[in-house]
């Protein structure tokens, strides 16, 4: 079960090289389902390979023992063989199929629906194109296939922008949701922030800020060249002035006939003029005026944030503030956390929490209440727009979308101001591997052919913390052998 994870990991991360090793582990080191399963993934990934010789030997070889494979594996299976086939003429002969369910496999589904798109892009029928990726992604969402689910919205985002840029925006809010939950690694998933950011961008969304902010800090190992647009909206949330040059006193001039003098102008005086002449977002205005508009808008939903956070209660707040640091990190001190768990005071933290902007970013996504199925209702219908659980009322859908993972697998949870302050214990390393563990526990927590469950120390872990066996072990097998003893030092300081 733990090389099957790993292949479609690597398989999603579109390493077909791990992905085509881990295929071949499974195969040689088990006769069940999953072996026949891997070797399916290992025909379509020779195919992606372009070894097509290596694809015809394996599918011959499924072919030839397909009548005792159970009907369970064949179904899931025929759509996809019959598609490779079909599309690249690896078998002389079809397979056969042994019922009519194969037709209900939704993976390929989405994949007939993303080609028919494509038809009609080639066609300009933008709209059709969009309706064609919204039904794929539908199909995808139901297995779920996570590099499928982006890739019908990216797809529905990107050519909708220049169409319908509103529509456009409802898919690309999904998107980015959906990236931070399913996907780590920044090298894959940079095209589908570029999408959202564009999108925001043309909708003169001032999140644009957040997601160019999201690509930066994703970027800190410089491993990817970032186009020069997002630098024009990374945040400075610390500016204090600013200096004057003729653009910005020409614009400061349509408004108010003062007098100004080439040198630094304070960014209070900045935010005291787009208050009082009540100035609009764009994505064209000059830097100085976005970066402080962003400020006033992360300041009010402060504001908002803290009205939720009055109302909830010690446990729910305690949970919410671990999930949101295991995804976000703010400069405070251990030592303050620990305090702040055993003897909460709700004043003290607001007050905390509002001394910079950067802290207030923490807090709007602590306390976002943010329901991913307003937006999906909103990608078909035909009534006007609507903005009711858009991020611009509940803060960055990435974050977001990982700080869910952590809430949906504290649900049930036990003993957890002793798992919190095992958790401060661990160096900032350890926290960054354990974080990405936490969050595998549920993301790769779908429907598998076997039920996989966890043993010795890893068990006892699962069981003292009531995190679930099955989600845990699925956590700690997304990892690669030589990352699994790192997992196991960590995991032993909690028992």
């Amino acid at each position: 079960m733990k090389y099957y994870i790993l292949l479609l990991k690597s398989k999603w991360k579109r390493d077909f090289n791990s992905a085509i090793k881990y295929a071949n582990k499974v195969i040689s080191t088990t006769t069940t389902i999953l072996g026949e399963l891997a070797r399916f993934e290992l025909i379509s990934l020779y195919v992606k390979n372009n070894q097509f010789e290596l694809a015809k030997k394996e599918c011959k070889y499924l072919r030839d023992k397909f009548n005792n494979i159970s009907e369970y594996a064949r179904n899931l299976m025929i759509p996809g063989l019959k598609l490779l086939n079909t599309k690249y003429n690896i078998l002389d002969k079809e397979f056969k199929s042994y019922s009519d369910n194969y037709v209900q496999n939704n993976v390929v589904k989405a994949i007939l629906k993303y080609s028919q798109a494509r038809d009609y892009i080639k066609k300009e029928d933008y709209n059709k194109a969009y309706e064609l990726f919204i039904e794929g992604y539908y199909s995808a969402k139901k297995f779920p296939h996570p590099t499928m689910i982006c890739n019908g919205l990216n797809g529905a985002a990107w050519w909708m922008r220049n169409e319908d840029k509103k529509k456009a925006l409802v898919a690309a809010e999904l998107l980015e949701y959906y990236i931070g939950y399913y996907f780590e690694d920044l090298m894959y998933i940079y095209n589908w922030l570029d999408t959202v950011f564009e999108v925001r961008r043309i909708n003169n969304d001032v999140k644009a800020f957040d997601t160019a902010n999201t690509i930066i800090q994703l970027n800190k190992d410089g491993r990817i060249k970032i186009k020069k647009t997002f630098y024009n909206f990374i945040p400075e949330v610390s500016a204090t002035d600013y200096k004057i040059d003729n653009e910005l006193k020409n614009f400061i001039l349509k408004y108010n006939d003062l007098k100004i003098r080439k040198g630094i102008i304070k960014s209070k005086t900045i935010m005291k003029f787009i208050n009082s002449y009540n100035i609009k977002y764009t994505s064209r205005k000059l830097y100085a005026i976005r970066n402080e508009y962003y400020k006033i808008y992360k300041k009010k939903l402060f504001g908002i944030s803290v009205e939720k956070f009055e109302k909830l209660n010690e446990g729910k707040i305690i949970k919410l503030f671990f999930a949101t640091y295991t995804v976000l990190k703010i400069k405070i001190s251990k030592i303050m956390i620990k305090n702040s768990i055993l003897r909460l005071n709700k004043n003290k933290l607001i007050n905390f929490f509002s001394m910079d902007y950067e802290k207030m970013h923490f807090f709007n996504i602590m306390l976002s209440d943010f329901s991913e199925k307003n937006l999906i209702n909103n990608l078909n219908n035909n009534l006007p727009y609507s903005t009711e659980g858009m991020s611009s009322s509940d803060g960055c859908l990435f974050f977001i979308a990982r700080k869910k993972l952590i809430t949906e697998l504290l649900k049930n949870m036990k003993n957890f101001k002793e798992f919190i302050l095992h958790y401060f214990d661990l160096s900032d390393e350890e926290m960054k591997i354990f974080d990405v563990f936490l969050r595998n526990c549920v993301r790769y927590d779908i429907k598998w052919p076997i039920t996989p469950y966890p043993k010795g120390k890893i068990r006892d872990f699962a069981i003292k913390y009531g995190l679930g066996q099955k989600r845990i072990a699925l956590g700690y097998y997304s990892f690669e052998d030589d990352e699994n003893f790192l997992i196991d030092e960590i995991i032993d300081k909690f028992l």
